[in-house]
């Protein structure tokens, strides 16, 4: 039952499988994204008030100065009254100029609050001690920043704390809060925004599903009726369209005058076809081999010719498709396999089918060969591309949102440090501002990761930017242990490119290759031309190898096996390579070393040009 139900809800027509699948492929993506960014989005949210609170409570903390030794000599009650009335205006106007954020200072020796602003809501609190459990009674004694959330005085909150340091003593803290509402519906707000979005587009997709749909179903129908008449009538031509379906009208066209063709030109179809054609016999000895087979299994026919098929391939443990059908009967259609060729191993869609003669006697077996490796390779290549710039994207958002408070905090310090004198605290506050650098450095990896610089394209010397980049990575305690063996094609003429660009992945890379020699070891560099289309730089280290588990990894970002690494290296070397329109290879043997191999292009043309020419190189 539950079969039959399942089998009516699957569309039958074809039109309605096409929008049933594209709807899928739009709308899963969009959801998934649109979460993400939801999360991302509270995440940073929250942040932002985080950062603005302790920016507040620092503010306040610089206010206050020294002024909590004032009125010592007064009666405790008589001095809170009296801190109050001094110090009150500057809570207050944080207050005010803060709309929504509480703040106040608490005193440890009085053990009580001493202003809580806004004055007119808070008032009442003042001289109040908080409870023995209160969080700010263990940012006094950790003498540690503490962010709450939670039920406390003013209700709700998100509550930031800050110990008040003078003169290496604990004498209160500061907080700084915002009801945990008002923050929630800020984020209810951003939500809304993101669902409106989401749904806009995939209305729109949707819409323009149905508009292209209809189109490819007209086309279809073209097709149906043309195919259901040919088989009456050879001469039926089928009107031409346009995009594949044109292709499609055109080979059943094709197909028409060729049965209209004697029988004679079979071997010249089989000559000139554009897929690798082998045929054999029973006891599966080679008897057809057009020169398309040759190209791509590496093979001659003249080699193969009366001796056993199985003999073509480098590795016994290959199961032939061609043999199976011979034996077995098995006929396979388009059936994708990874085919041992002689040089090379090569993906292959392979279409076999049993050989009868007029008396319906079994003579052989034929198989069609179609070489995918320069196809597989294309996908490859537009899949991590295309996968790469919506992870780029997320990422120059995150950055970005970082960047914003990260700025503000290296401010704060800045002045900080400048009013600071205590030797100290000089030199925390330089630890900061020094680990601010750092983290300025690695969100601008980020943003140069996801939104690449416009390359400034000119004519430069392959040999000339290696000879620079070995300037910078040959110092005393490189040289020392590492011996760079270089070899320089002098021909190599000028390249379209980025010649800074290029300097950075080739820096990238001999930067790895040092890191990956322990001890003692060599780099080889060498230059060379691959035809005049291709120049090739490859840089060859003896050092610790990369494993089999992680090769897969190692172009991903963040993805990093240094201590202090941040991932991206080898990630923008292969963006910077693709904007190149060039590509970026490796070899390694885990103990043997690491080669890495970069193909570019002497000029820059058409992408699917170059896209499809290095797929086929073989360096």
């Amino acid at each position: 039952m539950l079969r039959s139900l399942y089998q009516q809800c699957i569309p039958r027509r074809l039109r309605s499988k096409l929008i049933v699948i594209a709807a899928l492929m739009v709308t899963i993506p969009i959801l998934t994204i649109g979460y993400f960014v939801e999360s991302e989005g509270r995440a940073a949210l929250l942040q932002e008030k985080q950062n603005k609170l302790f920016a507040v409570t620092h503010l306040l903390d610089k206010q206050l100065g020294d002024d909590f030794a004032l009125y010592a000599n007064l009666p405790r009650a008589a001095r809170i009254q009296a801190l109050n009335q001094h110090l009150s205006s500057r809570t207050e106007q944080i207050a005010t100029s803060f709309p929504g954020v509480g703040a106040g200072y608490y005193h440890r020796q009085l053990d009580a609050i001493i202003t809580y602003a806004p004055k007119n809501a808070y008032q009442s609190n003042v001289g109040l001690s908080i409870s023995v459990d209160h969080p700010g009674r263990h940012v006094m004694t950790s003498r540690q920043n503490q962010v709450v959330w939670g039920k406390q005085v003013r209700g709700n909150i998100m509550n930031v704390m800050l110990p008040i340091r003078r003169n290496g003593e604990i004498i209160g803290y500061i907080w700084a809060n915002e009801l945990s509402e008002d923050i929630s519906q800020q984020a209810l707000a951003m939500d809304l925004r993101v669902i409106i979005v989401l749904a806009v587009g995939l209305l729109i997709s949707i819409c323009l599903i149905i508009v292209f749909s209809r189109r490819l179903s007209s086309d279809i129908e073209v097709i149906k009726h043309g195919l259901a008449a040919l088989p009456q009538n050879l001469d039926t031509q089928l009107p031409t369209l346009t995009g594949e379906m044109g292709d499609i009208t055109s080979s059943v066209n094709a197909l028409a005058r060729a049965l209209r063709e004697t029988r004679t030109l079979n071997d010249l179809i089989i000559e000139n076809a554009a897929d690798g054609v082998i045929a054999v016999d029973t006891q599966g000895l080679v008897t057809l081999m057009n020169p398309t087979a040759e190209t791509t299994t590496g093979y001659r026919q003249d080699e193969l010719l009366g001796k056993p098929y199985s003999t073509m391939f480098s590795t016994s443990l290959f199961h032939s498709p061609i043999l199976e059908t011979l034996e077995k009967g098995i006929s396979f259609v388009a059936r994708e396999i990874t085919f041992p060729a002689r040089h090379r191993t090569i993906e292959l869609s392979v279409t076999t089918s049993q050989i009868f003669n007029a008396n319906n006697e079994l003579i052989g077996a034929l198989v069609i060969l179609s070489d995918l490796t320069a196809r597989k390779e294309i996908q490859r290549r537009m899949a991590q591309a295309e996968r790469l710039a919506a992870l780029g994207e997320l990422m120059a958002g995150v950055a970005h949102e970082v960047r914003n408070p990260l700025t503000a905090i290296k401010g704060y310090a800045q002045i900080l440090r400048e009013l600071e004198t205590h030797p100290q605290r000089q030199e925390y506050l330089r630890i900061i501002l020094k680990e601010i650098q750092s983290i300025n450095a690695v969100i601008q990896q980020l943003l140069d990761f996801a939104r690449p610089q416009t390359g400034k394209w000119q004519a430069v010397n392959l040999n000339q930017i290696l000879n620079d980049c070995l300037v910078l990575i040959k110092t005393k305690g490189v040289e020392a242990r590492i011996d760079f063996l270089t070899r320089v094609d002098q021909s190599l003429t000028d390249i379209e490119a980025d010649g800074e660009m290029l300097k950075q992945v080739i820096l990238n890379i001999l930067i790895n290759a040092v890191q990956a020699i322990p001890a003692r070891g060599k780099i080889f560099i060498r230059t060379r031309r691959l035809g005049d289309t291709l120049q090739i730089l490859r840089i060859k280290d003896t050092g610790c190898g990369i494993s089999e588990q992680i090769k897969s990894k190692i172009f991903d970002p963040f993805y990093t096996t240094k201590s202090s690494g941040t991932g991206l290296g080898l990630a923008i070397s292969q963006r910077i390579i693709n904007a190149h329109q060039g590509d970026i290879r490796f070899t390694s043997h885990p103990n043997k070393g690491t080669t890495f191999t970069l193909l570019l292009p002497v000029n820059q043309t058409q992408e699917s040009d170059h896209e499809t020419k290095l797929a086929n190189t073989d360096c």
